[in-house]
């Protein structure tokens, strides 16, 4: 209701402007030229229409102003209408029994700052039409890419609402050395590592058996996608799991070398030749996996991971290694794509999986889109990227990452988005945790 208020004010406001300044601009043009305008008057022919130029321009010139100052001023409630009320309009107008060519705003309350945390929304319901609370309420969520709202239904009364408010954010931050986070952490099952706090304080963790085999990471320089994966990878060493980190850049996972179970490669050679091995060991895993049947204990094949690092600027090197040693009549396409691609379509039935950080369209050849990744851990990302990596979860949230530290938004079965704060760990508290000191 502030926002709209605001938003009318600076509309009146540049209103006024713009007509004084035609008035301003006019008055000025007819005192410069009072006598041609008095000659005007007693005989039009006698005065040509030229006299009027630098009055006429007078009066365009400030039109013009006014109109640029509207335009500026509204960029941001037309942006909104845009991106945000028309589309939750169309949604609801069946709903609630609205016709669709209703002026969203006149039941329809969105403030600018609708993704703070005091900020409301008020939605004015039809009067004697039944609806379902949960369907309006879902669309709501949905088509203003809200999560950790609660609904104030308002129903009785000649105009009914219902209020929107954000809950509690995810904390500013979620050290692990915090005796409560180290709770959380050794809570956890084995197969579903925390990844960090989200809204009203709740955990948020990605299930590697039962939702999301493979994992997706993106996000600008400094965004976290490092802390992200150690935070991940560190919980699924300290309950035995074995893993290949390939960091070409060397400087990403360097609390990880050494430790037993974990083979780390940074060399453009060792990293094709670890692609090529792992998709060897996805097939061994198969055949053993047929061997010991549908029954058969997980624990008896093990787990996997494989951290690939910055992957858009990594990959390219494999291939061009591939071109220098590939021998004559071997396909042109490295074995190590194919190798990656087997492992991401069939890894999760083996217990394999993939930590990926980049793109998975400019990686991988012939892989299409990011369909084998039902977890996506985006940071502040473009608009374009979000749209690309999470179409169904709405337009691209106002505070994406940028706001905190270790903030990014966790979008999990595509379409459900979680801000959640990553568990910070030290390489060194890292090391403890994978190798079971802590």
């Amino acid at each position: 209701m502030a926002g709209r208020r605001t938003g009318a004010g600076w509309q009146r406001l540049t209103f006024r402007i713009s007509g004084l300044g035609t008035a301003a601009g006019g008055g000025w043009g007819l005192w410069e030229h009072q006598e041609a305008v008095r000659t005007w008057w007693e005989n039009p022919d006698a005065v040509p229409l030229a006299a009027f130029q630098t009055g006429g321009i007078s009066v365009a010139s400030a039109a013009a102003a006014g109109g640029l100052a509207y335009g500026l001023l509204t960029r941001e409630r037309r942006e909104l209408m845009r991106e945000w009320v028309t589309p939750l309009h169309q949604a609801l107008a069946v709903p609630l029994g609205i016709a669709e060519q209703t002026d969203p705003r006149r039941y329809l309350h969105v403030p600018r700052n609708f993704s703070d945390v005091d900020a409301q929304i008020r939605v004015d319901l039809p009067v004697s039409l039944r609806f379902s609370r949960d369907l309006v309420a879902d669309l709501i969520t949905q088509k203003l890419a809200l999560e950790g709202v609660t609904f104030s239904w308002h129903p009785a009364g000649r105009k009914p609402y219902v209020l929107v408010k954000k809950t509690r954010k995810p904390p500013k931050k979620a050290a692990f050395k915090d005796p409560k986070v180290l709770e959380l952490v050794a809570k956890a099952p084995e197969s579903a590592p925390l990844i960090g706090i989200g809204t009203g304080g709740k955990t948020v963790a990605v299930d590697l058996d039962a939702e999301s085999p493979h994992i997706l990471v993106n996000a600008s320089t400094g965004g976290g996608k490092s802390v992200t994966l150690r935070c991940i990878t560190c919980q699924m060493l300290h309950h035995g799991s074995q893993a290949f980190i390939l960091d070409y850049k060397r400087i990403s996972h360097p609390w990880a070398r050494g430790i037993p179970g974990v083979t780390y490669c940074a060399d453009i050679a060792d990293i094709h030749d670890a692609l090529v091995q792992l998709g060897w060991e996805g097939r061994r895993r198969t055949r053993v996996a047929d061997e010991l049947g549908i029954d058969a204990d997980p624990d008896d094949i093990g787990r996997l991971l494989i951290l690939l690092e910055e992957v858009n600027a990594t990959l390219r090197q494999p291939a061009r290694h591939w071109e220098t040693v590939r021998q004559p009549g071997e396909l042109r396409v490295s074995p190590a794509f194919t190798a990656l691609t087997d492992v991401l379509f069939a890894g999760g039935m083996v217990r394999m999986h993939v930590f990926f950080d980049g793109d998975p369209t400019l990686s991988v050849p012939g892989l299409e889109g990011r369909e084998q990744f039902s977890t996506v851990i985006l940071g502040w990302v473009p608009t374009v990227t979000w749209r690309r990596f999470a179409p169904a979860a709405g337009p691209a949230l106002k505070d994406r990452g940028r706001l905190n530290r270790g903030r990014v938004h966790v979008v999990q079965g595509g379409d459900t988005v979680r801000q959640t704060q990553v568990l910070n760990l030290t390489g060194p508290e890292a090391l403890a945790r994978a190798t079971g000191v802590c």
